[in-house]
């Protein structure tokens, strides 16, 4: 598993020997949904009057709701959005950084006006755009005569909307091998020896150590610096993980996942 936008949790089925007992870790991994930390402000939006403005976004900013694309300063991820407002319950928003765009988003809100749907593509998270679907509720109404978007909303989840991060897990002679559907593979020993990790930028070789039979730390390396260390644990049924993800920075994520074969 690997954190959203993070995250990746995946797996591989195969037929156990008839002399060796199969692993746990055997079998096809899918992340649950991300859910945010119970402290987790609300997003805090308004679109009134051909404006859009984010209030809760770190910086805030505004621009025009007429589908060209207006610069925003002082953001790292993005220097420029266009948001073009489709109709009564949806908009479009393109954020783009040095003329390339790095998100689509395509927000609905619900007939009752309650619920936000999100879809974005991400194209600054890895190696390969990222199709995330995140679900928020109303917490609070907009200003009156602002489009139905406009409010503060509590996230409720995000997930993949491909479920891409569907994982493979073998554990072989010694080895384990994984792969996923966003093209991240890689074998390696059991004993904490490095091994090339491939189809991600972020991560150059990994190396993997067997705890005990449920559990399994995984150690990811840039230029042979750990940049995250991953430590997976399967429940006695066989069918739940639980993943604790270190970015060897202070922040440090939770999330299950589940076999799905």
């Amino acid at each position: 598993m690997k954190p959203l936008p993070l995250v990746a949790i995946v797996g591989a089925v195969t037929v156990a020997s008839s002399v060796f007992a199969r692993s746990p870790f055997d079998g096809t991994w899918r992340p649950d949904p991300q859910r945010p930390d119970p402290g987790r402000p609300s997003d805090v939006i308004q679109l009134k009057q051909g404006e859009y403005e984010c209030q809760s976004c770190k910086p805030p900013y505004r621009v025009k709701a007429d589908g060209i694309a207006h610069p925003v300063t002082d953001n790292p991820r993005f220097d420029s959005l266009s948001v073009e407002v489709v109709d009564d319950y949806r908009i479009i928003r393109i954020a783009k950084l040095d003329g390339s765009t790095v998100v689509e988003s395509r927000a609905e809100v619900s007939s009752d006006g309650q619920t936000l749907t999100e879809r974005q593509i991400l194209s600054i998270a890895g190696p390969r755009p990222v199709d995330l679907t995140s679900h928020l509720s109303r917490v609070a109404p907009g200003p009156a005569a602002s489009h139905r978007i406009s409010g503060s909303w509590h996230l409720l989840e995000t997930d993949l909307t491909n479920h891409d991060e569907d994982t493979v897990y073998l554990v072989s002679d010694g080895f384990l091998t994984m792969s996923d559907r966003m093209g991240r593979s890689f074998r390696a020993k059991l004993d904490g020896t490095d091994a090339p990790y491939h189809g991600d930028s972020q991560f150059t070789s990994v190396s993997v150590k067997q705890i005990d039979d449920q559990t399994i730390e995984e150690t990811d390396r840039n230029a042979g610096r750990a940049v995250n260390i991953a430590r997976w644990t399967i429940d006695p049924d066989g069918k739940t993980m639980h993943v604790r993800f270190d970015d060897t920075h202070g922040h440090v994520q939770h999330q299950d996942g589940h076999k799905i074969n």
